[in-house]
């Protein structure tokens, strides 16, 4: 399937907590390279200004302002609850009605909190669209998969259908809030749109990464490529040949393509919200296990 540079399928990439679009293009420029005859990858930034993130300002001395998605240190003060969910779909909206852009969005693609947020939304599409297969999808669109390096849980409360149910986590909290009990409360809403997760070895928070997929996820719609590496993107060759490889098989291979039908911008009161497009319904497909 041969595509322009505006009409191919879009990504659209969630950065990590302390980090921003322009810092994870720049992070992502090996993996969007292997692929980009196949996808057009939109990066957002977060609604929130944020300190940049520690292990960024070596090699990102220059690059400001920086945001997050939810708190990630103790002196970041809590979200409003009731608002910030509508914050990031807003954000999300806004982005993607400015992309220059014709193909479907397809995917959502996020690292570390960013990963967490998309898996966030993923769940939150699969439970609107249980509720009522008319509603949109979360930002306007019925989003076909995830691609989820170095996520941990629990996935993020994104409305009143998430509120109702044992298992998901707030903005007021911190990222490394656990609670054992949650584990096993979201059985009944295992993810069960398609994710690639993607862990490195060395990577302080792999056990974390292993839970979400582990006790949020459902077997048969996930697959796992480790490589030997800490909390950041692959930039090795063979190991971004074998991440883009397994987004490409897994993904573009299966895609359900329907024509592109526009995003409006919104406000924060989500004003023209009702006045998007809604892009149809997607199939879903099995996942292969990485061997």
């Amino acid at each position: 399937m041969a595509h322009s540079v505006f009409d191919k399928p879009r990504i659209l990439c969630l950065h990590g907590g302390g980090a921003s679009a322009q810092i994870f293009q720049a992070q992502m420029r090996y993996i969007s390279k292997y692929l980009q005859h196949h996808f057009r990858f939109v990066f957002v930034d977060a609604p929130w200004i944020s300190d940049k993130h520690p292990a960024l300002k070596p090699a990102f001395p220059h690059m400001n302002p920086c945001y997050r998605w939810a708190r990630w240190l103790e002196e970041q003060p809590p979200l409003e609850e009731a608002s910030a969910a509508n914050e990031v779909e807003v954000a999300l909206m806004n982005a993607m009605a400015d992309d220059e852009g014709t193909g479907e969005w397809v995917g959502l693609l996020g690292f570390s909190q960013g990963a967490k947020m998309a898996f966030s939304i993923l769940q939150e599409s699969q439970l609107r669209a249980r509720e009522n297969r008319m509603l949109k999808g979360y930002a306007g669109v019925h989003w076909q998969f995830g691609i989820i390096m170095a996520g941990r849980g629990p996935p993020l409360c994104l409305s009143s259908l998430s509120r109702q149910r044992k298992g998901y986590s707030s903005f007021t909290q911190l990222p490394y809030y656990r609670d054992e009990s949650m584990r096993y409360s979201l059985f009944g809403d295992r993810l069960q749109i398609p994710t690639l997760h993607v862990h490195g070895l060395r990577d302080e928070g792999l056990e974390a990464h292993r839970e979400l997929l582990a006790y949020y996820t459902a077997p048969e719609y996930a697959r796992l490529i480790e490589w030997d590496g800490g909390h950041r993107l692959p930039i090795k060759s063979e190991d971004v040949r074998r991440v883009a490889e397994a987004i490409k098989e897994d993904q573009y291979d299966q895609l359900d393509v329907k024509p592109y039908r526009d995003i409006e911008k919104v406000d924060k009161r989500g004003e023209k919200m009702d006045k998007g497009k809604e892009n149809p319904s997607c199939s879903r497909f099995m996942i292969l296990t990485y061997e």
